[in-house]
């Protein structure tokens, strides 16, 4: 019975440990809120499968990786491909068939809201799916035509957190550019709304009722 009890538990405790309507917002354009921190390769990384930018504002480390080797530039961050074409695809976190995979290299910070710009030029994509997750592991996918200005956003809403995201394209790009973050910071605790402690609560008490039923039924010894 202590299982079944604890069990129980665990299941409510799961199910509050977000706000029912919390979710990351992905479009298309430069988003509403604009995140302040710029990605910046002014520290010259060298060239490889990853390689690390810094932001702005709080220095914080920020890491892309591709399926082939790849360059970073200039002060309003520019990620390409040593050939000139980003088109080779990789697994990113278990994610197959990715163009490009963002994260920091603190794995205990994540960030609130995201923008970049992906530049097509003389390659030959025309649409890309971009994959977001969040500091749960809950997956946000959405899949664009690539706009004239090639411009995504992502926000997160009512306390989620993004662990990390990726792209994939249907083909080729030069390089995506003027990657920005905001919201960065440590990784918060998720703590239930007032409303899902009310549930956890009824929970408890229905299962005490219960065994306190079970107990009356009990045949009691002479």
């Amino acid at each position: 019975m202590k299982i079944t009890i604890a069990m129980a538990l665990g299941a409510l405790a799961c199910s509050a440990a977000l706000p029912a309507n919390a979710l990351i917002v992905i479009g298309t354009g430069a988003g509403t809120l604009q995140p302040p921190e710029n990605v910046l390769f002014t520290n010259n990384p060298a060239n490889g499968l990853t390689i690390t930018g810094v932001t702005n504002q709080t220095a914080t480390g920020v890491s892309i990786s591709g399926g082939e080797t790849l360059v970073g530039s200039g002060g309003q961050a520019s990620v390409s491909a040593v050939d000139g074409l980003i088109n080779t695809g990789f697994t990113f976190k278990g994610t197959a068939n990715q163009t490009l995979g963002f994260d920091l290299t603190n794995p205990a910070q994540a960030f609130t809201s995201a923008e970049f710009r992906l530049f097509v030029g003389s390659g030959t994509a025309t649409q890309a799916t971009l994959t977001f997750v969040d500091t749960a592991g809950q997956q946000f996918q959405s899949t664009f035509a690539i706009p004239a200005n090639g411009f995504f956003n992502a926000q997160a809403t009512n306390g989620e957190q993004i662990d990390y995201f990726s792209i994939a394209t249907n083909g080729s790009v030069e390089d995506a550019r003027q990657i920005r973050l905001g919201g960065v910071g440590s990784i918060s605790a998720n703590v239930p709304e007032p409303a899902s402690w009310a549930l956890m609560i009824m929970g408890v008490g229905g299962i005490g009722a219960s065994l306190r039923r079970r107990k009356s039924r009990q045949p009691k010894l002479a």
